[in-house]
């Protein structure tokens, strides 16, 4: 999911980016922790460091990967890296209170990529809600199940590959045939292209920017 605000200034994000993208070629976790400390320094909140910095690095990677000018294996490593960026931002950003909203976030089954569906579930939480995350590859299966059991007011399905778009579909049909009132959410790579996805596929949503989520959620 993208950035909803303009962020810091292009030729900050340009040097930041730079900085990130070689640290993750080079499997340098304490190198990537350095380019994000610095750029908190110059003002950079949490929401921009995940949506200017991470996000757009991850795309690249992702990029390089398809290019074959990288391994599995860098891809791999490079994805574990910022997953552990994103957790060294929590706490950084100020918690709203509790609204006593109730969401689940998960990847769609077959879905590999994470980071997508644990930077929602991070901004969610910050906005006050209560949020179980998933995981990757949630089974079509568990979703009407945990959805019984733990009763929540929305479920958030990501998705980055469009070959598994598919899956997505019935994961939805059997939330909503177990908890009619809980709203469903489908974002992530695989629908930026896609017109009327949510109609076709039977969300109630298709978010494509993490950041304005919790505002969309709020209107009717």
């Amino acid at each position: 999911m993208a950035a909803s605000t303009p962020g810091p200034p292009p030729i900050e994000r340009g040097e930041a980016l730079d900085g990130l993208l070689g640290a993750l070629q080079a499997a340098d976790q304490l190198r990537a922790m350095t380019v994000v400390r610095q750029a908190m320094k110059r003002g950079w909140t949490a929401d921009d460091v995940r949506f200017h910095l991470i996000t757009p690095a991850l795309h690249e990677i992702g990029a390089r990967w398809q290019r074959k000018e990288i391994g599995v294996g860098d891809e791999h490593v490079a994805t574990s890296i910022c997953e552990w960026l994103l957790f060294a931002l929590t706490g950084r950003a100020r918690r709203r209170p509790a609204t006593g909203l109730r969401a689940l976030v998960g990847c769609s089954e077959g879905e590999l990529h994470s980071l997508g569906a644990r930077i929602v579930a991070h901004v969610l939480s910050e906005q006050g809600w209560s949020v179980l995350f998933l995981g990757a590859t949630t089974p079509t299966s568990a979703w009407p199940q945990i959805v019984r059991a733990r009763r929540p007011d929305v479920a958030v399905l990501t998705t980055t590959t469009p070959t598994i778009l598919e899956e997505v579909g019935p994961a939805l049909h059997a939330i909503k045939a177990s908890r009619p009132e809980c709203r469903t959410v489908v974002g992530g790579q695989a629908y930026l292209d896609l017109e009327g996805a949510a109609a076709d596929l039977g969300a109630d949503l298709v978010a494509l920017e993490a950041g304005t989520l919790a505002r969309q959620l709020q209107e009717p």
